[in-house]
């Protein structure tokens, strides 16, 4: 018998969608573009909001938001290190001022008293270790996806971190973002405008944005777009853009997975057996690219 269902739930609240990236940087650090040229290439890309997280600096986007578009002030922190030896990186979105901290749960002290979001960047990229992640409190989630550390180095997708993380009993949410420089090199693609979040939100200002984030009313994408979830009857069922794979993640290697045989996938759904800690779903098209739903925790 279930004793408790959380999951908050995108698709049955009240608002609009609104397409985001929350880890980008600008000529304020190491990116090659100005603040203004982000928001004028995502914004022409069907971006609805952009935060601009520049290493250990705040970029100065007062000017850079219209009606149709956002740009939220942020900053990525890198500090401390991990057991392996390499650096935390901690964005901050929603910072109007320089952080300084000399570890990484420090960083998220002082975002979270600032009433900002803190994610922990790339952690594949970052090397670090599940023990590095478990002994950080307060940040919101994980980037389980960026595309920079994914185009450079082949490390971007920190999947494993996020269910090694949910199946210790740490709720945290998982992004997808681009983590833009802008950079180029022969036979790499670009970095910006590949990956996403999309936000269920009341309209599209930073106060409404910032607490749909906080509330977990989004999900992550890099291509499939996921139309409906809902938690009825015993069953999680889920319906989506035309894809080859639906998979429902559990812990300790349970769920379900189904494979399209010969048409495309739109549908799928699993019955809740009652002693999962968690149950997550991927949706992956024909070309890889892929959607992230946050956790439903089960308790």
């Amino acid at each position: 018998m279930l004793s408790e269902i959380t999951y908050s739930n995108p698709f049955s609240e009240k608002g609009q969608w609104f397409k985001g990236n929350l880890h980008t940087h600008s000529t304020y650090s190491d990116g090659l573009l100005t603040p203004k040229q982000l928001a004028y290439l995502y914004r022409n890309n069907g971006y609805s909001f952009l935060a601009i997280t520049d290493h250990n600096k705040v970029a100065d986007v007062r000017k850079l938001s219209t009606e149709d578009f956002l740009v939220l002030p942020g900053i990525e922190v890198d500090t401390g290190k991990g057991v392996l030896g390499s650096k935390y990186h901690i964005v901050g979105v929603d910072i109007e001022k320089e952080i300084k901290a000399e570890s990484a749960q420090e960083a998220i002290d002082k975002i979270v008293e600032l009433d900002g979001v803190a994610i922990v960047a790339h952690p594949y990229w970052s090397s670090l270790t599940l023990n590095d992640l478990l002994k950080l409190e307060k940040y919101l989630g994980i980037e389980v996806f960026n595309t920079t550390c994914e185009v450079d180095v082949l490390r971007g997708y920190s999947v494993v971190h996020w269910d090694m993380l949910l199946t210790a009993g740490r709720r945290v949410y998982g992004f997808a973002v681009d983590d833009a420089h802008w950079s180029f090199r022969q036979y790499k693609p670009v970095d910006a405008c590949k990956a996403w979040i999309m936000v269920k939100a009341e309209e599209l200002s930073r106060e409404a944005i910032i607490k749909s984030i906080k509330k977990g009313l989004f999900y992550s994408s890099t291509g499939p777009v996921i139309k409906n979830l809902e938690i009825k009857n015993g069953k999680v069922v889920v319906e989506c853009s035309p894809v080859k794979v639906i998979a429902f993640v559990v812990d300790h290697a349970r769920g379900y997975v189904y494979f399209s045989q010969k048409n495309d996938l739109t549908r799928a759904e699993y019955r809740i057996r009652g002693n999962e800690i968690y149950i997550r779903i991927e949706c992956k098209d024909s070309e890889g690219n892929t959607a992230w739903t946050n956790p439903i925790f089960i308790k």
